[in-house]
């Protein structure tokens, strides 16, 4: 059994030799990768790609009649020249677009599988696809067909752990034994572009040498990961070997996209391809992994659950899996999760913190920081600026600023800690300002404020409520606190309230009942009828596709894609139908072979929206006659 860790690899990449990236100078043009496809079986791709950097041409309408366009014949050049025309002109952000690439990358292997099938091509695709915005676009079918044509080439020995570079990739072989067939050489490989620096591409795959000698990047359902693409950023080896005491190896991957739980994936061959070992519908997720055994059918994820965004604090509780009935599967799993021993737990401990008395919340929290450690770093600055905020409303202000500019001081630019130190300061350097002030100040001036403006103002009308014999505006005014508006509250069975709605940090209402003999009782409530926050008028959106359909299409059921999509439309009556559910409805037409159906439908969405990405791939699906 081998079993790798993420840090292990960093002694293999040390004994990469780092060769011509793919992605060369003008001056230079690398040799392409190798491909079992004889030369002259793929037309070349068309030359009329616009370049990176340019304009697409400008969007304009059909200038001819409907009868005058027919569906557009394809060729595997001229959809490959459209993928690579639309990857060459997304942006950072454009989901839109992201989308429609993902559906042409499936259309083009649905009426071309195995495209793009020449050394050439493959090399163009990539290339357009690693200038892209970074994870915007899924390049793994094209990347490993690339490796397993590059195999073929340099046939190396699977026989032992070596590394070999080809036109920029790195590609770590280590032995395996997934299928358990004496007669076939199986390893892991794990493939880097480029082989130094950033990783524009990482993934973890399957190969195999037949008996023939021939090499084959197996097939997986569903597709194994690469990084960075969409959410996701890092890509590990957790474990090779055998994990469920079946006699063959699976392959254990991390993935990362920098949440508080990372995934645990787990693959093993079945039926003549690698699938997923994790019981459909579960996911291993983990902050820790504490117990995994080597020759053990089970494992002990500690998962994590964000208890207080604000302090950081998390709760954990282990989850047990086990190899039951062909899958991993889940012992047991509840809601039993525990706080963490940490500064950031007990700081949350606190809460509510400027609701309780002053000296109560100083002196328990200069308890707490006698315990900070080194790594509490997060949850210590906010910490340091509640303490500075107590301060304040305890009148020692001398104190409250100097820590406030101690810790603006060790502020970074920009941070959290820099915008809130700059709002205390401000707020308490104006004339008159009052403790009131400051808090709301800290409140407006981002999430997760060093002050709550509710709590504090609780504490203030408990402590020392408004008197009765003394207009209420006037003593708030006396507090800081702006009335925007009030109004009186009559209930059956109750006495009259005086309701106002303050300026502190956003609009909120407080009510004053006459209750005690000398002294109001301070109630916060909802925002009265009339004043409620009203979003702004709109107009009817467009009916979008759900996420079934587009799902239904990379499912190869372009049937249930209009079935979804007339659902749609009736469960919105009145809402135009998107132009991205347009675009799927014509393409479902189009691979069912409704052709008029589809003509009409291209048509008119072209017409209709020609400046988005749906009306510029519509009119890439027609020609005139």
């Amino acid at each position: 059994m081998v079993t790798r860790r993420t840090g292990s690899f960093v002694g293999i990449a040390a004994l990469c030799i780092a060769l011509l990236a793919l992605l060369p100078a003008a001056a230079q043009e690398p040799p392409p990768l190798a491909t079992n496809t004889p030369p002259g079986s793929s037309p070349p791709l068309a030359t009329n790609t616009p370049l990176p950097g340019l304009a697409p041409p400008a969007a304009a309408r059909p200038d001819a009649p409907f009868e005058r366009y027919a569906l557009r014949l394809w060729t595997e050049a001229d959809l490959m020249s459209e993928l690579i025309a639309q990857i060459r002109q997304l942006e950072a952000g454009d989901t839109e677009r992201q989308l429609a690439i993902q559906i042409l990358q499936y259309e083009l292997q649905r009426r071309f599988p195995g495209a793009p099938r020449s050394a050439e091509g493959r090399s163009q695709l990539l290339d357009a696809m690693f200038n892209a915005p970074r994870g915007s676009v899924d390049k793994r079918l094209t990347a490993r067909a690339a490796i397993e044509a590059a195999l073929n080439q340099a046939r190396p020995s699977f026989a032992g752990m070596t590394s070999l570079d080809i036109n920029g990739f790195n590609i770590t072989i280590m032995p395996a034994n997934a299928d358990g067939i004496p007669a076939t050489l199986d390893a892991v490989l794990h493939t880097r572009y480029p082989s130094v620096g950033e990783a524009l591409y990482e993934d973890y795959t399957v190969a195999q040498v037949d008996e023939s000698g021939t090499y084959r990047v197996l097939d997986s359902s569903p597709l194994l990961p690469a990084v960075p693409l969409g959410d996701v950023f890092a890509i590990s080896l957790e474990r090779l070997g055998d994990v469920n005491n079946d006699g063959v190896d699976e392959l254990s991957l991390v993935l990362d996209a920098g949440d508080t739980n990372r995934e645990l994936l787990i693959y093993g061959w079945r039926g003549g391809r690698m699938v997923s070992l994790v019981a459909p519908g579960e996911t291993i997720q983990f902050g820790q992994l504490v117990d995994w055994p080597l020759q053990s059918d089970s494992l002990t994820a500690r998962v994590y659950r964000v208890e207080s965004a604000a302090w950081g604090c998390l709760g954990e509780q282990d989850v047990r899996w086990r190899w039951s009935l062909n899958y991993f599967r889940p012992v047991a799993r509840g809601d039993n999760f525990i706080l963490q021993n940490r500064l950031a737990c007990l700081l949350y401990g606190l809460e509510p913190i400027f609701e309780k008395p002053v000296q109560e919340s100083i002196n328990r929290l200069e308890g707490i920081l006698q315990f900070a450690q080194p790594d509490d770093r997060s949850s210590l600055p906010r910490a340091r600026l509640v303490m500075a905020m107590l301060y304040l409303f305890d009148s020692r202000t001398d104190e409250a600023i100097q820590q406030a500019r101690a810790l603006q001081s060790e502020a970074e630019p920009g941070s959290w800690l820099a915008l809130q130190t700059a709002a205390f300061l401000e707020a308490a350097a104006q004339p008159g300002a009052t403790s009131i002030q400051v808090c709301a100040a800290l409140e407006a001036a981002g999430q997760y404020g060093a002050c709550d403006v509710d709590q504090a103002l609780t504490r203030l009308f408990s402590e020392n409520p408004l008197r009765r014999d003394e207009p209420i505006e006037a003593q708030l005014a006396a507090l800081g606190i702006t009335v925007l508006d009030k109004q009186t509250i009559t209930s059956v069975g109750k006495r009259d309230r005086q309701a106002f709605r303050f300026n502190l940090a956003g609009d909120r209402w407080w009510a004053f009942a006459p209750l005690q003999e000398n002294v109001y009782v301070a109630e916060k409530i909802d925002p009265l009828p009339g004043y409620e926050s009203q979003p702004s008028p709109s107009p009817l959106s467009a009916a979008a596709p759900p996420a079934t359909a587009y799902n239904a299409l990379f499912q190869d059921n372009p049937a249930l894609v209009l079935n979804i999509l007339d659902n749609t439309v009736r469960d919105n009556p009145g809402a135009a139908s998107a132009s991205s559910g347009r675009f799927l409805q014509a393409l479902a037409y189009d691979l069912l072979a409704d052709r008029a159906s589809a003509r009409r439908a291209y048509f008119a969405l072209w017409s209709d929206d020609p400046d988005s990405v749906w009306g510029q791939l519509a009119a890439a699906h027609l020609e005139r006659r």
